[in-house]
């Protein structure tokens, strides 16, 4: 059935909405499916899309891919492709809080031999600064995100209520 839902939903506007694809991403992690399953769903937007929020969930959707993969060159190239495009979507759109909560998210998860994890403290400012100005949707999001972070201490948390 979710899938009936996101087809129809990729069909009537292009791309499936943003908050099924969220709910993939948060799921995704666990299961090689469900990261196929979103990407799939993002396949088609373009990298130089102006919908950088969706650029950037194709972005981890591409280093999570890398996650399920068995090879370790696989790993690393589609690991390495997905950084590199969600840098690219935070370099031309800075402020967009989704795209630095989608990296954040990453590079909290990211194994240390990958290097990546040299921005959490800038990015885990950007949010704390940004979360009040969000919509009650993305705030919930952020919030659920907040629960399992590491690197948001005790006192950031205060933040977020």
């Amino acid at each position: 059935m979710k899938l009936l839902i996101l087809f129809v939903s990729t069909l009537l506007f292009g791309t499936a909405d943003l908050t099924g694809i969220r709910q993939q991403y948060l799921n995704a992690a666990k299961s090689a499916q469900v990261t196929q399953d979103l990407y799939d769903s993002l396949k088609d937007v373009s990298d130089s899309s102006s919908e950088n929020t969706l650029v950037a969930y194709k972005a981890a959707a591409l280093t999570l891919r890398a996650k399920h993969e068995k090879g370790m060159l696989t790993k690393k190239k589609l690991f390495t492709q997905g950084a590199k495009l969600l840098e690219a979507v935070i370099e031309r759109d800075a402020d967009n809080y989704e795209a630095r909560l989608i990296r954040l998210s990453i590079q909290e998860n990211a194994p240390k031999i990958t290097g990546y994890n040299k921005k959490i403290a800038e990015d885990k400012t950007f949010i704390i600064r940004n979360y009040k100005a969000q919509k009650s949707d993305l705030k919930e999001y952020t919030q659920g995100f907040v629960k399992v972070s590491a690197s948001i201490t005790k006192e950031d948390k205060a933040a977020f209520n």
